[in-house]
């Protein structure tokens, strides 16, 4: 699910805005996995996408939950992340993901979980 190679930070550790940290997420039945890289995002979702980081949304007052928009050539998709436990085949994960997006004229919302990665 996770790329277990990469280095899993603690956001317990990290400062508020952990949620501007590189994050990977991935969600089953389907399989998805969606990476956010700063201002760039490469979804997997049955083919690889890449799209621009195009609006970084907080909750009203607080932190979390965020919402980021996502703007590409082919897809479009707005992620929310939420930081709460986020139980997974291969473990508990710090972020919970509901990526809400489409195929063809389908809409979908894809759920998951992310991990802060390096």
């Amino acid at each position: 699910m996770l790329c277990r190679a990469a280095l899993i930070l603690s956001l317990s550790a990290a400062p508020a805005l952990a949620r501007d940290l590189p994050l990977s997420c991935s969600g089953t039945a389907p399989d998805w996995r969606l990476d956010l890289l700063g201002p760039v995002a490469v979804f997997h979702f049955p083919t690889r996408s890449e799209m621009d980081v195009k609006l970084i949304t907080p909750a009203e007052g607080r932190d979390w939950p965020v919402a980021k928009t996502l703007a590409g050539p082919r897809d479009t998709a707005i992620v929310l992340l939420n930081e709460r436990s986020c139980s997974a085949a291969d473990g508990t994960f710090p972020i919970e993901a509901q990526v809400l997006t489409q195929r063809g004229t389908t809409p979908l919302l894809l759920t998951g979980c992310c991990a802060v990665v390096e």
